[in-house]
């Protein structure tokens, strides 16, 4: 499936409603990882991320799921191994992964769960700079949930596009945070190298079309 330098494409994936495969196909290390987990439905929706991930990536480079090969790059961040132009980054919560996908920019991209948070303000404070920390307090108390959620999904969304950690200051480089679609529950961000962000164009990755 072809993908131009100027496109952003972000699959969304149910994780409870699809025929996913189990680990038998996955590398070592993912089978390891998976079987670490504590709880059926934590590995269960762990490996349904992880297949829509390698199906959506299957459809781009043309290859079996189950071949493509992952790295960490330098910063560690997951990436495809050799050089392969596509760029690609996961997240998922609840039963809702998200895959972003971009040509020759790197993205990172965030969904959460919108839950109930104990000592919200405090948790605000600690996580969020200063100035989103004073937006959010500033709304009405039935509006700070999702506020702060969809906040904390732009800081990790751009931590997650250059490989850093929340506690790091990302590289001086241009990078584009927009909000995305991800349904009743969620809040979600995408961030992507550059000034500008593309319109995100929206896919459903279901295995049954995302199988080789």
């Amino acid at each position: 499936m072809p993908i131009g330098t100027d496109e952003l494409h972000v699959w969304r994936a149910r994780l409870d409603t699809e025929d996913w495969p189990d680990a038998t196909r996955l590398p070592a290390a993912e089978r390891e990882r998976a079987a670490a987990l504590r709880g059926e439905a934590l590995r269960r929706r762990w490996l349904a991320a992880r297949w829509a991930l390698r199906g959506v990536l299957g459809r781009y480079l043309e290859r079996d799921p189950a071949e493509i090969e992952l790295a960490l790059g330098a910063r560690g961040k997951p990436a495809l191994a050799g050089a392969a132009p596509v760029r690609f980054n996961l997240s998922h919560s609840g039963e809702l992964a998200l895959v972003a996908i971009a040509r020759e920019r790197e993205v990172g991209v965030d969904v959460e769960r919108i839950k109930p948070r104990h000592n919200l303000p405090g948790l605000a404070r600690r996580a969020l700079p200063g100035a989103e920390v004073a937006r959010i307090e500033a709304l009405p108390e039935e509006a700070q949930l999702v506020a702060f959620h969809a906040a904390w999904t732009r800081r990790e969304a751009v931590a997650k596009c250059f490989g850093t950690g929340l506690g790091a200051q990302p590289p001086q480089e241009p990078v584009a945070v927009a909000a995305l679609d991800a349904g009743p529950g969620y809040a979600a961000a995408v961030a992507i190298a550059g000034a500008a962000a593309p319109e995100p164009r929206y896919r459903e990755a279901r295995w049954q079309t995302l199988a080789p």
